[in-house]
C-alpha cells in the first residue's frame, strides 16, 4: 500500500562540495529539511547540507 510519493535527494557539503548523504523525503515534508546538518569527512566538522534532487523513486 503506497504511503505517498518520496523523492531521493543527494546531500552535498556547502564548502567542499563533497557528497555527504542521501535522503529520501516525502514531497509534502521537504520544508522540514532546509536546515539539515551532517558531518563532512573532508572538512572534519558538521556542515550545512545542500540538497539536490537525484531521482524519483518508484
Amino acid at each position: 500500500m503506497p504511503r505517498g510519493k518520496k523523492t531521493v535527494y543527494a546531500g552535498f557539503c556547502t564548502e567542499c562540495k563533497m557528497r555527504i548523504c542521501t535522503v529520501r523525503i516525502s514531497k509534502a515534508k521537504k520544508a522540514d529539511f532546509r536546515e539539515l546538518k551532517k558531518f563532512c569527512p573532508v572538512c572534519m566538522k558538521r556542515m550545512k547540507v545542500k540538497l539536490k534532487e537525484e531521482k524519483h523513486s518508484s
